[in-house]
């Protein structure tokens, strides 16, 4: 992982790099914009994240300088990107909250700002690699 971000949880087992994925699980990163390779000459005031489903609010971005946060997702044996949830998801997730996405950011606002010099960002995956039945167990 590049220097700029941490993986914060879930921790990964002892001696391995990979996390067990649930729906209930927040993931969380946190992102220091200092340590970016490249920046804007005020440096960023932000990130910005897709409006997902639990995304409460649309942040007024006019004049600020944001970097746009997303996640790609492929499957690790099929290499194959994932951009929605497989149908069963769709209709267990949509029950609750309309159209659902392959990740749900959990924020208040669709804009986050540090706080002491780092940017949490907290998601859910709501989609598990095998439920697509295409032959992946795991995301990449």
């Amino acid at each position: 992982m590049p220097g700029w971000i941490t993986f914060i949880k879930p921790l990964p087992l002892t001696g391995n790099d990979v996390i067990t994925l649930r729906r209930d699980v927040h993931l969380a990163l946190d992102i220091i914009l200092e340590h970016l390779p490249r920046q804007p000459p005020a440096g960023y005031n932000g990130i910005k994240v897709p409006a997902t489903a639990s995304v409460k609010n649309c942040a007024d971005t006019t004049g600020k300088s944001l970097l746009v946060f997303r996640i790609y997702l492929s499957g690790a044996t099929t290499k194959q990107r994932y951009d929605v949830v497989c149908a069963n998801c769709q209709k267990r997730e949509g029950k609750r909250r309309g159209t659902p996405g392959l990740i749900d950011f959990k924020t208040d606002s669709d804009m986050i700002q540090p706080k002491n010099g780092k940017i949490r960002v907290e998601f859910v995956f709501c989609c598990y690699p095998k439920d697509h039945r295409l032959g992946d167990t795991e995301y990449l």
